[in-house]
């Protein structure tokens, strides 16, 4: 039970920095500014997190069952 819950904070943690880095380009775009690789990286990195967090959780709750 307790991969289930590290795979489970892994997809909050990198959906919220994926929501992060996205509502950082369209407010800076709002503004005028133009965004940079930084922002691209912070949403890429935060959808990684997610999938693999949902797969340790995924096989996490296939391995309890068994």
């Amino acid at each position: 039970m307790v991969w289930v819950s590290v795979g489970l904070v892994l997809v909050v943690l990198g959906v919220s920095l994926a929501a992060r880095a996205a509502w950082s380009v369209r407010s800076g775009e709002q503004r005028g500014r133009a965004s940079n690789g930084a922002h691209g990286m912070g949403i890429a990195l935060g959808a990684g997190l997610a999938f693999w967090g949902s797969v340790v959780a995924i096989i996490a709750l296939l391995a309890d069952r068994a």
